[in-house]
């Protein structure tokens, strides 16, 4: 087994497992699959329900699958596409999960946000070990993403053998222990859905506060009383408000009061606090300030995974700030 992924971060909009060290960071959604202003069905899904069909329009590896019946797998659906950063980096890993699980009786799946022949071509160039979808017009992506209140890939969800939806969140980010505990049947699926309640209410302040509904910062203050001495929580509430970059009404001095909130949880420098305090100053504009911060949060990793994690989400941001500033290049007149 990797143990030692056990310790890796947990994702943005899909953390689901209880956090017990700083070790965890949010993940930014690095592609999103649902459109930010697709509204959520009436009835969310939850832990427990049963696991929607997959509507594909080919598949590219693999034979199709079907939940509907009890089965003796236990199934692994990943959410993916070619051109998210964040979904080929996770594609190692879970190459390497496929092996370590298909003799015990897990089936790796990942539906692409792609056309097949965009699959095919990327597939030429990258070894995928386990069974690869295209989907049909985000079909299967709607009743899974948007059923759960999730947008950001990569993301994936287990189905238990009696074809019911037992976990979901980033694939590096405890998907390798939640299958671990399913094959040993020590996984507890009541304790997850309590922690998946939490990951609920945070969406139901994404939502509110991208409509702009005043009720949003009445939950947000709710969210603030109930993580008073949790700064892990505390982090991530801040980090998901300022890393909505599609919400044109982030709270930003919302998030600043959770991570001073965080801080004095945390009762001395933790990196989670200082890197997600570096995210919020780089989105809101002063991104060298947010890029020293997030630098210094590196030094505070307490292990080479954590520190990694944070080496990754540093490069994604000065990448994206070298793309800033080339775009301004090319928008700006040309001198005589």
């Amino acid at each position: 087994m990797i143990n030692m992924r056990y310790a890796l971060p947990m994702g943005l909009l899909t953390c689901l497992a209880v956090i017990s060290g700083y070790a965890q960071l949010p993940t930014l959604p690095e592609h999103i699959i649902v459109p930010t202003k697709s509204r959520p069905p009436e009835k969310i899904s939850q832990l427990g329900d049963p696991a929607p069909p997959l509507t594909v329009k080919e598949w590219i590896t693999g034979k199709p699958v079907d939940f509907t019946k009890p089965g003796t797998n236990i199934y692994v659906v990943e959410f993916w596409a070619a051109l998210s950063p964040a979904s080929r980096a996770a594609i190692p890993t879970l190459n390497e999960l496929h092996n370590n699980f298909k003799d015990k009786g897990v089936v790796f799946l990942g539906i692409a946000d792609d056309p097949p022949d965009k699959v095919k071509e990327f597939m030429s160039g990258i070894k995928i070990e386990y069974s690869v979808a295209a989907d049909d017009r985000r079909k299967t992506a709607r009743n899974y993403m948007l059923a759960f209140g999730q947008n950001g890939i990569p993301h994936v969800f287990v189905i238990g053998k009696d074809g019911k939806v037992i976990w979901q969140g980033h694939p590096l980010h405890g998907l390798e222990k939640a299958l671990d505990d399913i094959i040993a049947g020590s996984y507890d699926l009541h304790k997850a859905i309590r922690t998946d309640a939490v990951r609920a209410e945070l969406d139901d302040y994404r939502i509110l506060a991208r409509e702009g509904d005043a009720k949003a910062e009445e939950l947000g203050r709710k969210i603030l009383a109930d993580r008073t001495n949790d700064a892990v929580q505390l982090s991530e509430f801040a980090y998901r408000i300022v890393t909505d970059v599609n919400n044109t009404n982030r709270n930003f001095a919302l998030a600043d009061e959770a991570l001073d909130q965080a801080e004095k949880a945390a009762h001395g420098k933790a990196a989670q606090v200082v890197f997600t305090r570096g995210v919020v100053m780089f989105e809101k504009g002063k991104k060298e300030d947010g890029l020293a911060l997030a630098k210094q949060a590196i030094t505070l990793a307490s292990n080479t995974n954590e520190m990694a994690a944070y080496n990754l989400r540093l490069n994604i941001m000065e990448e994206r700030m070298k793309a800033e500033e080339q775009n301004k290049k090319r928008a700006a007149p040309e001198k005589p």
